[in-house]
């Protein structure tokens, strides 16, 4: 591996979650405003957590699936760093230009929903500067604690190593190591493997997840 990846928390619910998470080290903290997730934490309230902790701390990504432009702008006057978009790949390219166009080709993180045997749809890659896959599900974007697929995670990745790439899927201290031996992502994503009901961080699995990272 050539470097120790940034690390990012999603899922985050609670104030004494996110503070643990900085305190660890955690690059970014994911904040997901997708109401129909179990996870869900409405803008202001993910603003506020983000705002009592300590500087410099983690960015704050906020995550939603498939917004409409006026939701964008919205979480936009929000001021988060980043801004991570799930969409299916049905998607219409203009209305992921226009995500890009609100929010910026810096700050949009794209995570197409790619079924099995798909590829990565690469003309997405001229949109945003950052990219997220995940685990696949018919009917779920993000957290469903599967593995991606790190074959394809890495083929694409070394295709347009020029682009930063974000591994999710199921990543926690089990499996950490593995994750970055093998495919060596620019960011981590942990989520559902840190937690002891969705949106509750385990404190003892994320010091084990941070305690696999080179020192």
């Amino acid at each position: 591996m050539s470097k120790s990846p940034e690390i990012k928390v999603c899922g985050i619910t609670r104030t004494q979650d996110a503070r643990e998470a900085s305190r660890l080290g955690a690059s970014h903290l994911g904040f997901i405003l997708y109401a129909n997730s179990p996870r869900f934490i409405p803008a202001k309230e993910a603003k506020n957590i983000h705002r009592s902790l300590q500087a410099p701390g983690p960015k704050a990504v906020a995550v939603d699936v498939n917004p409409e432009a006026q939701d964008l702008r919205s979480y936009k006057s929000f001021s988060f760093d980043f801004y991570q978009l799930h969409f299916p790949l049905t998607t219409p390219t203009e209305r992921i230009r226009e995500w890009s166009s609100i929010v910026g080709y810096e700050k949009l993180w794209l995570a197409p929903q790619i079924p099995p045997g798909e590829p990565f749809p690469v003309d997405i890659l001229a949109l945003a500067q950052t990219f997220l896959v995940d685990a696949y599900a018919k009917d779920k974007f993000g957290g469903t604690g599967h593995r991606a697929d790190w074959t394809l995670f890495e083929e694409i990745k070394n295709k347009n190593p020029h682009k930063k790439w974000v591994l999710a899927g199921g990543i926690g201290p089990i499996n950490l190591s593995d994750v970055l031996s093998t495919v060596n992502p620019d960011v981590v994503d942990m989520n559902s493997a840190l937690e002891s009901s969705p949106g509750v961080k385990d404190l003892a699995k994320l010091e084990a997840a941070f305690s696999h990272l080179p020192q």
